[in-house]
């Protein structure tokens, strides 16, 4: 009789846990039926993507598809909690002032039109960022934050990361450097304050990139190199540095060198 009891209450407990296993796997494949995506990028720069290689930046100009991901309810939550984690910062930051802090937020769109920023425009506003459009620089980017402190304009750039890359830098990364450019470039404001916060622990720390003439000549040359390629037909040497996270693997596989 023992025996059957420990063999019932065994099956009880293997049913229960392939309930709940069950679970866990319909709910994992709804997150990636919800977030399935299949589309072409839009045909600009972004900000975030102008460190890659030319040829990468060739693809993405020229309309080509980059390489199918397939959904990952990992990474699709990282992106999620990234995206909350933003607006909440966003939120405080509006609420500064409040404490008689000197900061103040400002309305990305107004600024550009009471600074006369030529071929600059807002095209959609979604939560506390603004999406922008530069018609001269082929720039399209979600602006976290443009905030007036202590006197001075800043472009704020939020960033979540994990604690292993959150304690390997005092600077901000190159790529964000070359982004804060690309914002500068289009905005007219040449400091732009990374806020970077551990997704783990969420310490923060900032950290300030002062855009200077030389670097804005490094990124509006390589516009205009990408673009030369394009209207050109002609395919950019590859970088092979810069392959790792890049996704137009599959087609630079295909075009050879």
């Amino acid at each position: 009789m023992a025996k059957l009891n420990k063999l019932s209450k065994m099956v009880a407990s293997s049913k229960k846990n392939s309930i709940a296993e069950d679970f866990r796997s319909d709910l994992e494949y709804c997150i990636e039926q919800e977030n399935k995506r299949d589309y072409i990028p839009s045909q600009s720069f972004k900000p975030s993507g102008i460190s890659a290689c030319k040829r990468s930046l060739f693809y993405e100009l020229s309309g080509y598809k980059p390489d199918e991901e397939p959904p990952n309810t990992t990474l699709i939550g990282i992106c999620e909690s990234g995206t909350d984690r933003h607006e909440a910062i966003q939120n405080y930051v509006m609420r500064m002032k409040k404490h008689s802090i000197d900061c103040e937020w400002l309305d990305v769109g107004k600024f550009i039109k009471d600074n006369n920023i030529k071929y600059a425009e807002v095209i959609s506003q979604k939560g506390n960022e603004t999406k922008v459009y530069s018609e001269q620089y082929n720039l399209r980017f979600l602006c976290d934050g443009l905030i007036k402190y202590k006197g001075e304009y800043y472009i704020l750039e939020i960033k979540t990361e994990s604690t292993n890359k959150f304690n390997k830098h005092t600077e901000p990364w190159p790529e964000h450097i070359m982004q804060a450019t690309c914002y500068s470039l289009v905005l007219g404001v040449d400091k732009v304050i990374f806020l970077y916060e551990n997704r783990d622990i969420c310490s923060k720390k900032a950290m300030l990139v002062n855009v200077t003439p030389a670097m804005k000549d490094t990124v509006w040359n390589k516009i205009l190199d990408v673009e030369e390629y394009v209207v050109d037909g002609i395919l950019p040497p590859k970088e092979p540095d810069k392959c790792k996270y890049c996704k137009y693997q599959s087609q630079c596989r295909k075009d050879g060198e």
